[in-house]
């Protein structure tokens, strides 16, 4: 099934560009918290965090960004930066002859007659070409899956064709025409044909190999960049559910991706990206150690041999949405926890502020 649970998320997100589906984010207090709040809280979070429990272990890294720790938790307002349809398609189709499209407002949708597809509505971008069906087949990013492989890859390595940073500097200067303004936190797989090669792996729908639909070789030519935009505010990181589908933290639910090669842009995925307001007062947090003592309580009570070590704590800003235009912003601890039995790692959201579990849920 590889040749299709690789383009999966992919024919998912073109579905979700024409009718998003609704998500809420719903807190569950925990009666064991004193409902105290302090300002010097942030004093007093350590840059670790260790504890023995029954059947939950915490042996955690506990990540601030310096700002934070410096000036205190900003309080935010936010919107949606919309893209601009004309200019999006303009600079992603190019000279592409459209066989295609759809021009409603808020659901633009353009196919080339090389098979390029490109979809626009009010809060994202999704663009393919040829060639990136060609690297999903070699370098996947998601960690659910058992054939994971993006580890293999080198990361912010300079390839013959360009710099990682002149690519950077080029996508980043196409997004602000388009209407997205990205900061310089990122993160590059260098995707060298060579590898991609080896790691080439399609199946059909049966699960057997078909070899039809690998590529016929591999060059130089090949040689490409997978780019990774996790956004930040003054350092924090902003929680991001993709398409309001994927709720886990990690690469391939960023809110921006693309794949640069020697023409240029060949796979683009913008969703959602934030333009923040910075509000005169600073979040009040709860201590840490109440923090970590919601998810103590959590664990604690599970049923069973389950074992569970927290690994990593890290603050970060969420946006709900509050109407059209404006999500409220919370600050929220984000936890990743590992599972003994299955080797999986589990998430929990924890509201920083009221020190309530924030579950994600489907609508």
């Amino acid at each position: 099934m590889k040749k299709y649970h690789n383009c999966l998320k992919g024919i998912i997100v073109l579905s979700l560009c024409a009718a998003l589906c609704g998500c809420g984010l719903k807190e569950t207090a925990d009666s064991s918290l004193s409902g105290t709040t302090t300002e010097n809280a942030l004093s007093d979070i350590p840059d670790s965090y260790s504890k023995e429990g029954e059947n939950i272990t915490f042996d955690t890294k506990v990540t601030v960004a310096q700002s934070v720790k410096t000036s205190g938790m900003k309080d935010l307002s936010a919107g949606i930066q919309a893209p601009d349809p004309e200019k999006a398609r303009d600079i992603l189709m190019g000279t592409a002859k459209i066989v295609g499209k759809n021009e409603e407002k808020g659901n633009y949708w353009y196919e080339g007659a090389d098979n390029e597809v490109l979809s626009i509505n009010d809060t994202s971008i999704s663009y393919s070409t040829p060639f990136f069906v060609n690297i999903s087949s070699c370098f996947r990013l998601e960690k659910n899956y058992s054939d994971y492989n993006a580890d293999k890859y080198e990361v912010n390595k300079d390839l013959a064709f360009s710099s990682v940073k002149d690519a950077f500097s080029d996508i980043k200067e196409q997004l602000a025409e388009m209407g997205i303004s990205v900061d310089d936190q990122y993160k590059c797989f260098s995707l060298d044909h060579t590898l991609l090669a080896q790691e080439e792996s399609v199946v059909d729908i049966d699960g057997n190999q078909d070899l039809e639909n690998y590529k016929d070789s591999w060059s130089s030519d090949d040689d490409c960049y997978y780019f990774v935009w996790n956004q930040h505010y003054d350092g924090s990181p902003i929680y991001h559910i993709f398409y309001d589908a994927f709720p886990l933290v990690e690469d391939a639910n960023a809110a921006v991706q693309a794949v640069y090669n020697k023409d240029g842009i060949q796979w683009l995925q913008v969703e959602k990206v934030f333009q923040f307001t910075e509000n005169e007062e600073t979040y009040s947090l709860k201590p840490f150690e109440d923090i970590a003592t919601v998810i103590e309580n959590k664990y604690t009570m599970i049923l069973g041999t389950a074992k569970y070590t927290v690994q990593s704590a890290e603050l970060y800003y969420m946006a709900q949405k509050i109407s059209e235009s404006e999500y409220d912003v919370l600050p929220v601890w984000i936890f990743k926890l590992l599972d003994a039995e299955s080797g999986k790692v589990v998430q929990d959201v924890i509201n920083a502020q009221t020190g309530e579990e924030i579950i994600w849920e489907e609508k």
